[in-house]
């Protein structure tokens, strides 16, 4: 009985939908058809499957969910929608580095919704991606850790810090290091603000997370350890919640720069 629940809710996207949108309530034969973008002829024999298999029952031409069809969705949902996560960037999450990612944030990857693989503009190797820098330049806050940083960056946190965004920056050992001998005046103008915060954060396997009020921003390593300068783009409220976790997460292990 099991198995053949898990065939018919898993194996045919058209019952998988189905179920989804009966979620948010009783709908007709006509509000199924457009709100799927299906004809009634095809949705018609997987409405008698889920019917036959006391998932949904039909009442007064409405369809809806049996309490075990209730019970199965609430259960199924959120593991469709993280096979929706990783499927759409499958060759980003399977080729990374997951273990610095904090168990409990792992679970809930559905949160990160509809994400966008940002790769690097081979012509602008060493330069930040145009989409990243248009996505964060209009910021009322940043918070951003980084153990692998563009130094390129830095003229962009120094112009929000002036605009009085409210910046939490915080980096590796080795990256403050460096910002601070090689790009001294820019760190030392971002310390002066009252506005931004600074943290040195022990090494972690997490190349950067940054959360705007628009934008959650994810590089991981490879699996063998190097930055490939790609990143998960997310304009998702889920997934600005999910991103500032995983800062304030990182923002424990760390100490701030007096």
């Amino acid at each position: 009985m099991e198995s053949s629940l898990i065939d018919l809710v898993f194996r045919s996207d058209k019952r998988k939908n189905l179920l989804i949108l009966l979620d948010s309530g009783s709908k007709s034969i006509d509000e199924i058809r457009d709100e799927l973008d299906v004809t009634a002829t095809s949705i018609l024999p997987q409405i008698k499957k889920l019917i036959d298999s006391d998932l949904i029952v039909q009442e007064d031409r409405m369809y809806k969910l049996t309490v075990l069809g209730e019970f199965i969705i609430k259960k199924v949902k959120p593991l469709i929608s993280a096979l929706d996560v990783v499927e759409k960037n499958n060759s980003y999450w399977t080729g990374h580095d997951l273990n610095s990612i904090p168990r409990h944030l792992l679970e809930r990857i559905a949160e990160l919704g509809d994400c966008t693989l940002i790769e690097p503009d081979l012509n602008h190797i060493y330069e930040p991606s145009q989409k990243i820098i248009d996505s964060m330049v209009n910021a009322k806050m940043t918070a951003t850790f980084a153990s692998y940083f563009n130094p390129a960056y830095l003229p962009l946190y120094v112009e929000l810090g002036r605009k009085d965004a409210e910046l939490s920056l915080n980096f590796t050992q080795s990256v403050w290091d460096y910002l601070s001998n090689e790009h001294s005046d820019m760190i030392k103008e971002l310390m002066g603000m009252d506005n931004v915060s600074i943290y040195i954060s022990r090494e972690v396997k997490i190349s950067e997370i940054t959360v705007t009020d628009e934008i959650m921003l994810l590089g991981l390593f490879d699996k063998n350890g190097k930055f490939d300068q790609q990143f998960i783009l997310s304009f998702e409220p889920g997934a600005r919640k999910w991103g500032q976790e995983l800062f304030d997460y990182l923002k424990r292990l760390s100490k701030q720069v007096k």
